[in-house]
């Protein structure tokens, strides 16, 4: 037959298992946000995309459109028509980076430790139902 452990292993195992249980309760944390990073990353470089392409609308294009609208059109009206136009590129192109963002906190961490404190309470309050 083998010995049972005694106390003394028994509260090591115990200290082991809480701190096992509390740095993965704070690497899931890390995790998480990590993961949202990465996908808001994609948002960014949309974001990105659309800002470049603002500014590379008004400089290579402003000066050729009201030019050429200048011909039938008076100057400062050309100029409102074309700044009009490029400012309805540059919004379709940032709504887009928009929505593509994904802004929430790290939620499967909440429930995580959430469940653990409610698991915690039950166990040293002796309830088995909350």
């Amino acid at each position: 037959m083998y010995e049972r452990p005694g106390y003394r292993t028994l509260v090591g195992r115990i200290r082991e298992n809480v701190r096992t249980l509390i740095r993965k309760q704070l690497e899931l944390p890390r995790q998480e946000i990590a993961e949202i990073l990465q996908a808001n990353l994609r948002a960014v470089k949309w974001l990105a995309v659309a800002a470049v392409l603002a500014f590379l609308f008004l400089i290579s294009f402003v000066v050729l459109l009201v030019a050429v609208l200048a011909v039938w059109l008076p100057l400062w009206l050309a100029s409102l028509a074309v700044t009009l136009v490029l400012l309805a590129f540059a919004a379709a192109t940032g709504l887009r980076g928009y929505r593509a963002l994904e802004l929430r906190g790290p939620t499967r961490s909440i429930d995580s430790f959430k469940e653990t404190v409610h698991w915690a309470k039950a166990r040293l309050l002796g309830r088995t139902e909350s």
